[in-house]
């Protein structure tokens, strides 16, 4: 015959000695838990960077960088961290302008470009455009900044706050005009 009450508490026993080596035996570290929530981050580097850009088919720039980094996660993005140079070509592959900048982004998803660190824009005929950060909404063709800038033309410097443009940097705007200096253009400084 079987005594059903020392089956049930010799149930219970192993039951209490179990829940007590699965109590012990888990020990949480730290530092193990935050490596397990860090995202791996997959980061492609080129060097001595030249790409082409087209538009219809017609090659429109020409981006040169020493060194770029592309990041595949949550904002697929490529950066330029140790300066770039872009040359701007017209319809017919004649140079019309070149921009410099110390720093460079390209986010994939939202077709933006942000640009810092001693921005400038040159026309082939003669007009600069500097600031320290500039950013470009290809959907929208435009450049635009919140910071200060100054645009220097063959008979005039402009000093503002804030400035829009076309991507040929023909059509401007200042948010706000902050200085105007009136040059000569044998007096422009070189």
């Amino acid at each position: 015959m079987i005594n059903l009450d020392t089956h049930i508490i010799k149930a219970l026993k192993a039951a209490c000695w179990a829940g007590c080596f699965f109590f012990f035996s888990c020990e949480n570290d730290m530092q193990a838990i935050m490596n397990l929530q860090k995202t791996q981050l997959s980061v492609d580097e080129a060097k001595n960077v030249e790409s082409y850009m087209s538009q219809g088919g017609v090659m429109r720039a020409r981006l040169t960088a020493p060194r770029m980094l592309r990041f595949h996660d949550s904002l697929p993005r490529v950066e330029f961290p140790r300066t770039l140079h872009v040359d701007f070509f017209d319809i017919n592959l004649q140079l019309e302008s070149f921009l410099d900048a110390k720093k460079g982004w390209y986010y994939e998803t939202q077709n933006r470009i942000a640009l810092t660190d001693s921005v400038v824009v040159i026309r082939l005929n003669g007009d600069t455009l500097r600031t320290e950060a500039l950013y470009w909404e290809q959907s929208l063709k435009k450049f635009y900044t919140p910071n200060d800038v100054s645009l220097h033309s063959r008979d005039k410097i402009i000093y503002g706050k804030g400035f829009e443009a076309d991507d040929n940097l023909l059509n401007y705007k200042f948010d706000t005009i902050r200085g105007f200096t009136q040059v000569g253009a044998s007096k422009f400084p070189g």
